[in-house]
């Protein structure tokens, strides 16, 4: 026999009136709210709806987050470099400039929007870091081209410099190139200086060693003088195991990093270099690794550009927290390399997806990261870079 249905108690008049005067009230109290009744075998109950989601910046780990710092990749997020056979397109007010080329030959381009909002980001009193996996000799030779920044890092992290005022006594003075929309302040000439503090944490033995460094005296982007076979501390003897098992090694104008370049290996195959690649090939725990445009950078754990992010955002936002970076900072990345920097910061924004890795990050992580161009956007370039720029501007400024 089907067993017999409880019948639900009747609610008599008496016994619902004052349900209604409560929720009149709070109705009356609260009208933000949208209320829903339901009855069950004894009881009301009040349901709200669940927020509706915005298209504004999440805050994920600090609803309270204060943006202080702000933190930008460089190759393939502010600088892009084009097929030979498309061109970006130039608009008036907007001027396309062409940067010098690497060391590789690699031509880079940069538009005066994302100098202009790069500028505007520094007018909000935000400190604009730029950091990049570039060797050295590289980033001077580019920095008039860059956007103005409180601080400029190189090779993974590994060196970094400070803006201070030109004089006959600075080894490298940098003259602006002229943008559209740029001013008088913005193309005076200027010198940089190095962080001695981050240079002494890279020169221990168990990191870079002192040797990769100019001498003391010759202008910053001097080349090293000691050759890659005499110079100490355990990164370059790491970098000498790699040698003596085949791999082509990049070393030219790094002083705390060195890179191996798939398209550079002559007698090593490529089961071999997906090994490195993979961490298959035993490497010292004191180093740290990550890919960079198809290429695989090694330096010291200390170093790497979240490391080198903390450093920076403590010492600019004159705080010793291990969470500095997700309450004060946001970043602008692209490739493998930025995947912890990006991580670890309050918000990131990607104008270009280098890596199918870095797809799928975004796509798992929507309101950490957010992306301006690449696949499912109608963006690309530098089109992108200004539009990651305007809506990192929209959210500072509505904070």
């Amino acid at each position: 026999m089907e067993p017999r249905r409880r019948r639900a108690p009747t609610l008599s008049p008496f016994t619902f009136h004052p349900f209604l005067i409560c929720l009149v009230s709070f109705a009356l109290l609260a009208p933000r709210y949208l209320l829903f009744v339901r009855a069950s075998s004894s009881t009301l109950e009040v349901v709200t709806p669940p927020r509706r989601e915005t298209n504004t910046m999440s805050t994920r780990k600090d609803e309270a987050a204060d943006i202080r710092i702000v933190f930008s990749d460089v190759d393939g997020t502010l600088v892009h470099y084009p097929e030979e056979s498309s061109s970006e397109n130039e608009q008036a007010g907007n001027r396309i400039l062409k940067l010098p080329p690497s060391a590789t030959g690699m031509q880079g381009i940069i538009s005066s929007r994302t100098l202009e909002y790069c500028r505007d980001l520094r007018r909000q009193n935000k400190k604009l870091v730029l950091i990049s996996g570039m060797r050295t000799t590289t980033l001077l030779k580019r920095i008039p081209y860059l956007p103005r920044a409180d601080a400029y890092c190189s090779e993974a992290g590994g060196r970094i410099f400070y803006p201070c005022q030109a004089s006959s006594e600075t080894d490298n003075t940098f003259t602006p190139v002229a943008f559209d929309g740029a001013t008088q302040n913005d193309l005076i000439p200027f010198g940089i200086t190095e962080d001695l503090e981050w240079r002494r944490r890279m020169e221990k033995p168990t990191a870079a060693g002192t040797e990769g460094f100019p001498d003391d005296g010759k202008a910053l982007g001097s080349e090293p003088a000691v050759p890659v076979a005499k110079r100490g501390g355990l990164l370059w003897e790491y970098a000498r195991t790699l040698q003596s098992k085949g791999y082509v090694l990049d070393t030219n104008g790094y002083s705390t990093c060195f890179r191996v370049n798939r398209k550079q290996q002559t007698t090593i195959s490529d089961e071999e270099f997906d090994a490195l690649l993979l961490g298959q090939v035993p490497r010292p725990p004191a180093l740290g690794t990550s890919t960079n445009l198809g290429c695989i950078d090694f330096y010291p754990i200390e170093s790497g550009k979240k490391h080198c992010c903390e450093y920076l955002a403590q010492k600019f936002c004159n705080s010793n927290s291990d969470n500095v970076l997700s309450k004060h900072a946001i970043c602008f990345c692209d490739d493998d390399n930025d995947l912890e920097m990006a991580l670890a910061c309050n918000h990131a924004f990607v104008p270009g997806v280098s890596s199918d890795s870095m797809a799928a990050v975004i796509q798992s992580n929507p309101s950490q990261l957010t992306a301006t161009g690449g696949a499912g956007t109608d963006l690309e370039g530098t089109i992108a870079t200004e539009k990651a720029l305007e809506l990192a501007l929209q959210s500072i400024t509505s904070t």
